[in-house]
């Protein structure tokens, strides 16, 4: 199985590493770690996650220690990642993408 990230997911997971970076030293690269960990245990596993959003077949893959999370669906032989979602902001602001994605 492949993972594919929708343009704007990989953007914020790239603003968020920015962020960390001016935080405190080594965050970042802790930050980019538990990234690729949850990608990671995503891919072995894509279906032990529950869907929560059964319309849309979402499920959701939190990150250890930092406030998010992997938001994606499973499409034939392709995991889809929606959003790198941080955890506190509004719920669902990334819900615009799965129309664009249907266009």
């Amino acid at each position: 199985m492949i993972v594919r990230y929708d343009d704007e997911a990989l953007e914020e997971a790239m603003e968020a590493a920015a962020w960390y970076e001016t935080q405190q030293e080594g965050l970042v690269r802790r930050y980019l770690t538990k990234w690729k960990t949850a990608e990671l245990k995503m891919l072995a596993a894509p279906e032990i996650n529950r869907i929560f959003d059964p319309e849309n077949q979402l499920r959701r893959c939190r990150f250890e220690v930092f406030p998010y999370a992997l938001i994606y669906r499973i499409k034939d032989d392709e995991v889809q990642v929606i959003a790198v979602a941080h955890q506190h902001q509004e719920p669902g602001y990334w819900r615009h993408r799965l129309e664009q994605e249907e266009s």
